[in-house]
């Protein structure tokens, strides 16, 4: 209730276009109906059908770019339209003036509650115009009363009519705009989420591309190598580039499941065996790096395969961007009603004018595709993501989940959980 006119919806603008033609026939139609029956004394109604017409394909012309402005005028058009024809057909004593409820009904689906309000206090004092303008001689051509009484009583069920049908309209006008709000709000956040997962994809491919090249270069080199030791290095290489390849198709099916997260239940999730499994799932990948955990047994809200995939995600950043032999400590805290989970390097850090777009997929700071993917990720599991430069250098990645009650059964729990300092790249006492 109280809410401003909206700008209407573009459906609803192209149906009510058509009504608006349908409206302007029907209009004729009557017209001739009522010449056949009174003869040519009713010609002031043909008035009306020009500005009926004029009103309508200035609708149609003019509504895509000036909806407010095109709706309440073509209404304001239909409602002196029906006011005159109620003036010369009956006025007050007929009940003509109820012709107004078609201008109400249509101003509350099209510009909402206010609409509905404005346009039924403007016909109900079209109604008491009329019997005015009766009182002073203007007198209806036909089915005139000429008893004030008789038409007060009909003016009054008149007006009663009008006010309760402004009054169903505002509210059913209201819940309408409210779905129509939440279906756009909707709309627009598909939208967004399309064109997330499109440039991740595009950002997705161009990792893939380097990592191709480089298995085709090592066939290549395999088909020419005649020693031995020659051959076991490029098939070593081979072995490496199978790795990377691997993580590069692990991303691109996160990108699968993106923007679906309408079916993905969040549920309790053990942050040790997500930690456990994502140093499992790097393996020789992280050999050259030792990595201190200290985890404690929380519980955060999230999807397992999403959580395990961010830290996965997290951690391949230090694999990819500090140099071998660079420590890393992975560590959670829990806070206030959240936990957060530090991913954090002693490498070279990032410079600050591209810290900005790490988590950006359109930025160029980022060269891959893993922090944006990270984030949006996070953000599927109503968690979040972000950097910051780590005290005496290096990088630091802090994700903030929500916190599950720690009695809540999360059905990745497993005794390796207790035990994440028995990965056999990290060192659990290892001081930062």
């Amino acid at each position: 209730m109280g809410r401003a006119l909206l700008t209407p919806d573009e459906v609803l603008l192209r149906r009510f276009g058509f009504v608006r033609a349908v409206g302007s026939i029907a209009y004729l139609v009557a017209v001739v109906v009522l010449w056949l029956i009174y003869g040519t004394d009713v010609w002031p109604l043909l008035v009306g059908l020009p500005v009926l017409l004029a009103a309508t394909a200035w609708y149609f012309a003019s509504s895509p770019r000036l909806p407010r402005l095109t709706t309440v005028g073509s209404l304001l058009a239909d409602l002196v339209v029906l006011a005159a024809a109620a003036a010369v057909v009956g006025g007050t004593g007929s009940g003509t003036v109820m012709l107004q409820t078609i201008v109400i009904v249509s101003a509350g689906i099209l510009l909402g509650p206010l609409g509905a309000r404005l346009f039924t206090g403007l016909a109900v004092a079209v109604a008491l115009t009329h019997l005015a303008a009766e009182e002073l001689g203007v007198q209806p051509l036909f089915l005139h009363r000429a008893d004030l009484g008789d038409r007060a009583v009909v003016l009054a069920i008149s007006v009663g009519v009008l006010l309760a049908v402004g009054f169903l309209t505002d509210i059913y006008a209201s819940r309408l705009h409210e779905l129509i709000d939440r279906a756009g709000a909707e709309a627009a956040q598909v939208r967004r989420r399309g064109r997330r997962r499109r440039r991740l994809v595009r950002r997705a491919s161009d990792d893939v591309r380097p990592v191709l090249r480089e298995v085709e270069e090592a066939a290549d080199g395999l088909d020419a190598a005649e020693e031995r030791a020659e051959r076991e290095r490029i098939a070593g290489r081979l072995r490496v580039a199978a790795a990377r390849l691997d993580a590069e198709v692990g991303r691109l099916a996160d990108l699968g499941v993106l923007g679906t997260e309408q079916d993905r239940r969040l549920e309790p999730v053990a942050l040790e065996a997500v930690v456990v499994d994502a140093l499992a799932g790097l393996g020789p990948r992280l050999s050259e790096h030792p990595v201190a955990v200290d985890v404690p047994p929380l519980k955060v809200v999230g999807d397992p395969r999403a959580a395990r995939r961010v830290a996965l995600l997290l951690l391949e950043n230090v694999v990819e961007h500090t140099p071998p032999g660079t420590p890393a400590r992975v560590h959670a805290v829990p806070w206030g009603a959240h936990a957060v989970l530090a991913v954090t390097d002693e490498g070279p850090g990032i410079d600050p004018e591209r810290s900005e777009g790490l988590f950006d997929a359109d930025r160029p700071s980022e060269a891959h595709v893993g922090l944006p993917l990270a984030a949006e990720l996070c953000r599927q599991m109503g968690a979040s993501c972000r950097y910051e430069p780590a005290p005496g250098g290096g990088a630091r990645f802090l994700v903030t989940f929500r916190l599950a009650p720690s009695a809540a059964p999360s059905r990745d729990e497993s005794p390796a959980a207790g035990t994440a300092g028995g990965a056999s790249h990290e060192e659990p006492g290892r001081p930062r």
